[in-house]
């Protein structure tokens, strides 16, 4: 595949993700759609509740060679592209030990420590996709991410 090629690429998948809140003496589920693909144990946990939530993505970049890392976020795409070109989240939302659902806040934080690697955007209200962040980048790039 050249350059060429990933510029014209849209790519679509729609994976429910949950962290599931255990029951006292389990363990905290990670679930991708029906199926349960990892968790986290309860051992590492002293509460059954959080004071900080974050949503987005995150790369290792450990400047090997002296420069940033190559690695892409999402599909490699800046956040301004479309859906389908960039990763997302959508309809976040907070859910308590009884599963009753909340709406994420709508004052949050964006942390975006390099963004001329990779960058986010917020989006408070969508029809479509509700209260959802888009995010991505290419990483290294000569001019704008050495």
């Amino acid at each position: 595949m050249t350059a060429e090629d990933h510029e014209t690429i849209v790519c679509s998948s729609q994976d429910w993700i949950v962290i599931c809140p255990p029951d006292e003496d389990e363990d905290w589920g990670l679930w991708v759609d029906d199926n349960q693909i990892g968790y986290w144990s309860k051992s590492n946990y002293r509460a059954r509740k959080a004071n900080k939530i974050t949503w987005g993505g995150e790369i290792v970049n450990k400047r090997k060679r002296g420069r940033h890392t190559s690695t892409q976020m999402g599909y490699g795409h800046f956040s301004s592209e479309p859906i389908g070109r960039v990763a997302y989240i959508s309809k976040m939302a907070l859910y308590d030990l009884d599963q009753d659902r909340y709406p994420a806040p709508e004052a949050i934080d964006m942390y975006i420590p390099q963004p001329d690697c990779y960058d986010l955007k917020y989006y408070p209200s969508d029809d479509e996709y509700g209260q959802h962040i888009t995010f991505g980048g290419p990483g290294y790039d000569r001019v704008k991410c050495p």
